[in-house]
């Protein structure tokens, strides 16, 4: 490890106007699938550069194209003179004043990565990030400073982001290089987004990024700690990557670690967040919560709730044990667990763990909604580690997880069962039946359970019976109310619907909040889900 591998790079004028020429010469998703192919895409992702350049340099793409690629999206070194041919001795010049680019040899390395984006669940196309080198592409060693770009945070979170809507404020804290501002700035019409950071080399990326993308500047970019750039301002949304690594209360790098111990960052904003949220205003935050034996992450969370005026989803897609943890963030740093240096670090990390009797630690998603300021604060914690739909875009779930928890807000059991429903149309029942014998005779099949699962976003799934899928098969958002389903039902089977409906109301609650069941209220006149479900 040598300070030589670290980042230079200046951004300001000079990437700019390189950013710029690559928009020219339509540096796009599409082109980086042309150059790389789907096989060299893949190596780049999942850090094998010299795999990706082979697929690269065995491209029929003009020779222009697979340079760009190679030289700023892989960040491999590229031949001087082709280099300045394409773009420019001025240029070229300019960049390597800036310590953009570095002469190694007849060759010049690149010391930004430059990514295109698109993201069509929200209606963004060939966005271009720029942000120091992505260490999983070179010996480059992260520094203190250090500023990430494209990465699995900022779009599996972008993933997670309800639409929207037009004419939105949006607080993006803790911004970084600015991927969120710039994807959700062009999002919509009239959106004003405003990116903070405390890191200056962050928010001199997050201002290119700004600026190369949109020139209608709805995107406002402020210095500070926390909230403070935010102070006495409401916004309609609030995204957050926080600096929220699990560990001491070091600052090893601004990027991940925020001097708070343990899961201190994901606390100070789950537990601040509403204070700048308009009325009805949703929050979604990326997040990690450390956690003691026997301890839910649904427990933890709520002790950092107010006790009013929240409505809170947290959910967890990921529970790992601390060694487990520790190698994973010792990797993003480019330090070897195995070697005397990542040794200590590991034993270090792992007795401060055991200190705090952390067993396990969760990372997931928080999302808050602001709702009245006399209301008690409502809570739900769930696990979403089972594999999703394929596609699913979370955030249309988030959006419409809050309708279908408003629609329920105050409803009591009568309520319940006067109200019309559909049933999802993605929902599929599954029956599971396993060979049943003793031991000599076959028995065949035997039914061991049945389930209703949706095949779409989340995918949950519920156990039910043979009469709640009978009540269900006769749901329709403009027939017949549930309790007249229930009489039916009952008067056909010899049942007391009285006893049979108190038994019924909390199982379609559930099947509300995981909407498999629509409340007709909620179901659009021609039959589409809210949300683009």
């Amino acid at each position: 490890m040598t300070a030589a591998h670290t980042s230079t790079a200046r951004p300001g004028k000079a990437l700019t106007r390189l950013m710029g020429f690559l928009r020219t010469e339509n540096y796009t998703v599409e082109l980086v699938h042309t150059v790389l192919g789907e096989e060299g895409v893949r190596a780049a992702a999942s850090g094998s550069p010299q795999a990706a350049l082979w697929h690269a340099h065995h491209s029929s793409a003009p020779e222009s194209s697979t340079l760009l690629i190679t030289m700023f999206y892989l960040r491999q070194p590229g031949q001087r003179a082709s280099v300045e041919e394409l773009l420019g001795a001025e240029l070229t010049s300019e960049l390597m004043e800036a310590q953009i680019l570095s002469s190694e040899d007849e060759h010049l390395v690149s010391h930004v990565d430059i990514r295109p984006i698109s993201v069509p669940a929200h209606g963004v196309q060939d966005v271009l990030i720029a942000s120091d080198p992505d260490a999983s592409m070179s010996d480059y060693i992260p520094d203190a400073e250090h500023v990430p770009g494209v990465g699995n945070a900022p779009l599996s979170l972008l993933n997670n982001i309800p639409p929207i809507r037009p004419g939105s404020r949006v607080l993006d804290l803790g911004c970084g290089s600015g991927v969120l501002s710039v994807v959700l700035g062009a999002s919509a019409e009239d959106v004003r987004v405003l990116g903070t950071d405390i890191s200056l080399r962050a928010l001199a990326f997050a201002q290119v990024n700004g600026e190369v993308a949109s020139k209608n500047k709805n995107v406002t970019w402020k210095h500070g700690d926390w909230f403070e750039p935010a102070a006495e301002q409401e916004f309609d949304y609030l995204v957050a990557n926080p600096p929220f690594v699990v560990g001491p209360a070091e600052i090893g790098h601004v990027y991940r670690d925020s001097g708070l111990p343990l899961d201190g960052a994901t606390r100070k904003v789950v537990s601040e967040a509403a204070e700048y949220l308009a009325p009805g205003g949703t929050a979604h935050i990326l997040a990690a919560w450390a956690l003691e034996d026997q301890e839910t992450a649904g427990q933890h969370v709520a002790d950092w709730l107010p006790a009013t005026g929240v409505r809170a989803w947290v959910v967890q897609r990921e529970l790992v044990d601390p060694a487990t943890y520790v190698s994973t963030w010792l990797e993003d740093e480019s330090i070897d667990p195995r070697h005397a240096v990542g040794r200590a670090r590991t034993q270090e990390w792992l007795d401060f763990f055991a200190e705090h009797s952390i067993s396990r630690v969760g990372l997931g998603f928080v999302h808050l909604q602001r709702i009245d300021d006399e209301t008690p604060t409502e809570i739900l914690a769930e696990n979403l580690d089972h594999p999703v739909a394929p596609g699913a875009f979370l955030g249309a779930e988030v959006a419409e997880y809050f309708a279908r928890c408003e629609w329920l807000a105050g409803r009591d059991a009568q309520d319940i069962l006067s109200g019309q429903y559909a049933l999802r149309p993605t929902c599929a029942v599954e029956r599971v039946s396993l060979p049943s014998s003793d031991a000599t005779t076959s028995l065949g099949f035997q039914p061991v359970v049945q389930r209703i699962t949706r095949t779409d976003g989340p995918a949950w799934s519920h156990e039910v019976d043979e009469p709640l899928l009978a009540i269900l098969a006769g749901l329709h958002p403009r027939a017949l109310p549930l309790e007249d389903v229930v009489e039916l039902f009952c008067a056909v089977n010899d049942l007391d619907p009285e006893d049979f409906g108190q038994v019924l109301v909390p199982l379609i609650v559930d099947l509300i909040r995981h909407g498999m069941v629509i409340p007709a209220e909620l179901w659009e006149a021609d039959g589409d889900l809210p949300n683009g479900g």
